[in-house]
């Protein structure tokens, strides 16, 4: 394997985003969520107990729903150019990558991560970056899909995330959003905005909060967006604890 596959690629200086990487990695390393390779391999598929098993049952559903549109979608097609915003540790892009024909840019701002993302799943059609895309640092027009699995949240600026994807994507691309909350009015978003604050104060890492951002569901869908899991039966299967309890955003691009 060649090791340009398996290393990060820069695009963006790490210097101004150091402090915000080390409040996030505190966070995951105090949630436990920072795992050895082993079980980073096995992702979604996770083998602990707790809170992270029922997230984990969860989001292990939300991909494999994601995956079968995606494959129902697009068999007949050429290989697709996706982009996975905010990958993290890279699990989601080396389940697609095997699942799919695919050239998969793993971006995230957070160097631990990517760097074992890309030493467990680097390859010549999943390559990892360091790049903050708002700093313009994306080829136009390149991908056919934006997938933002668990990370919409560390936006703050969600019309600007929106408008810089489409710029990156080719027409008829799309921008999928899952496994992230979104709130129904003000009320409900202040109070989630309360409560992870008093969440972050509490683990002894205040400065998160600011990092961490609440987005109106009437927001993204007045950018263009579709929640996917309107359905009565998702509906149910998300009050079960079956499917996360969050929408499914889809944003076409044209």
């Amino acid at each position: 394997m060649d090791a340009s596959t398996t290393s990060v690629r820069f695009l963006s200086d790490p210097a101004p985003y150091e402090r915000q990487e080390s409040l996030y990695l505190r966070v995951r390393e105090l949630e436990g969520r920072v795992l050895p390779d082993d079980a980073v391999r096995t992702l979604p598929f996770y083998s602990g107990t707790g809170r992270q098993a029922k997230e984990w049952h969860m989001r292990r559903r939300s991909f494999e729903r994601l995956a079968r549109y995606l494959g129902n979608k697009y068999a007949a097609e050429a290989r697709l150019q996706i982009l996975d915003l905010g990958c993290g540790n890279g699990w989601m892009s080396g389940r697609l990558s095997q699942k799919l024909n695919v050239e998969i840019w793993a971006v995230d701002l957070n160097r631990h991560e990517l760097e074992q993302g890309a030493r467990l799943f680097g390859s010549a059609g999943v390559q990892f970056f360091y790049a903050d895309i708002l700093k313009d640092t994306l080829p136009e027009h390149h991908f056919d899909l934006a997938i933002l699995g668990a990370s919409v949240q560390y936006f703050s600026d969600l019309e600007t995330l929106i408008f810089m994807l489409k710029r990156s994507l080719k027409p008829g691309g799309e921008i999928h959003l899952i496994d992230s909350p979104f709130y129904r009015d003000n009320k409900s978003r202040k109070a989630a905005s309360q409560r992870s604050a008093a969440y972050y104060a509490t683990m002894g890492v205040p400065e998160m909060a600011g990092f961490y951002h609440h987005h109106l569901l009437g927001d993204v869908l007045r950018l263009g967006g579709k929640d996917m899991n309107r359905a009565p039966v998702t509906r149910l299967q998300q009050k079960l604890g079956w499917l996360a309890p969050f929408p499914w955003i889809v944003v076409k691009n044209g």
